[in-house]
């Protein structure tokens, strides 16, 4: 075989491998637009697992139970942030934070302010229920496109300045659900663990 006759085998092998690799990625893509519109319809649901929330001097592990029903939330971290027990939950009008350390619920029509206030750090509260599914936030635009699988589930993802990445899916009554979660922001990271979803 000639020099041209090989170059000309090798150019037609790239535009091939090309044109499959484009091929590829549109299924991903059709297959994570057909997830998000699943996934939307995941209103009413329950995790419970591990956190971890680390900055770069201190750690707090605990344990977490969270309840979702369509906007309203009751966040539980248990065994961490030094107060036994940390409770943020959605009320008429904003959010409650409560912790067995403290007698006096803290209120605030902000939940990403309240956490600030308490702990110099704040968690994006409005978006993780979203996050926790594995699906981007509809209210707030995505910083680029998501890395996903070859399934079109989401590897990661960048949004209001976190990064969100997983590890691992499993499948929940119908619902290919993340199990393990770690969000970064800045000198703050948050690692989350899913041993049991519940769909209600």
């Amino acid at each position: 075989m000639g020099r041209l006759s090989l170059l000309l085998l090798l150019v037609f092998i790239a535009s091939a491998c090309s044109q499959q690799k484009l091929v590829a990625t549109s299924r991903q893509l059709d297959a994570w637009k057909a997830r998000q519109a699943l996934l939307a319809g995941l209103e009413n649901w329950k995790i419970q697992g591990r956190v971890g929330i680390y900055t770069e001097d201190e750690a707090w592990p605990g344990d977490l139970q969270w309840t979702q029903s369509r906007q309203q939330y009751d966040i539980r971290i248990i065994g961490s942030l030094g107060a036994g027990t940390l409770q943020v939950v959605s009320v008429e009008g904003g959010v409650v934070l409560r912790s067995s350390s403290d007698a006096s619920p803290h209120f605030s029509p902000d939940p990403e302010s309240l956490i600030k206030s308490r702990f110099g750090w704040t968690l994006p509260i409005r978006n993780l229920r979203f996050w926790m599914r594995g699906v981007p936030s509809p209210l707030e635009p995505l910083a680029g496109q998501p890395e996903l699988d070859h399934a079109g589930r989401v590897k990661s993802m960048e949004q209001s300045g976190w990064k969100i990445s997983y590890n691992g899916y499993r499948k929940v009554a119908g619902f290919e659900l993340p199990v393990k979660i770690l969000m970064e922001h800045k000198e703050l990271s948050v690692k989350v663990v899913i041993r049991k979803w519940q769909i209600r």
